[in-house]
């Protein structure tokens, strides 16, 4: 008898993204871009509501400005690397400027990378993609 083999794509649970931004404007750009690429997408405006968030959305990548109220970007990523569940969990930097320190502090604050603003889609289509596949 003649076995046929099931060459259908299981498909994948769609990922969960959060993205951390006290602008808006930035947040609804990247949830548009994010939702269009089939992703789940929840929103914070500065880092103690990220802590609160991560708890019971789990996400699966983290995009995190560095200048938020509050509790800014640094502090937040450092908060979150001591969260065991999220030391592996890929955290990008979102910044308006780039000094010649920052590439190294953002490092050494725990995030994975970083993509400087205005971010276009096709940019942050590439970058969520790589920083998923490193999980």
């Amino acid at each position: 008898m003649d076995r046929q083999l099931a060459c259908a794509e299981i498909p994948s649970e769609p990922k969960r993204i959060l993205i951390a931004d006290e602008a808006a404007s930035s947040r609804d750009l990247l949830r548009s871009i994010l939702e269009a690429g089939n992703y789940i997408v929840e929103e914070a405006i500065e880092g103690g509501q990220v802590l609160e968030i991560v708890e019971v959305f789990r996400p699966h990548l983290i995009i995190c400005d560095l200048q938020m109220p509050k509790l800014d970007g640094y502090a937040t990523a450092a908060a979150l690397r001591r969260i065991p569940t999220l030391r592996q969990t890929p955290i990008i930097a979102l910044t308006a400027a780039l000094t010649q320190t920052a590439p190294d502090r953002i490092s050494e604050a725990g995030f994975s990378g970083y993509l400087v603003k205005p971010i276009g889609p096709s940019r942050l289509r590439q970058c969520v993609a790589e920083a998923l596949q490193s999980t």
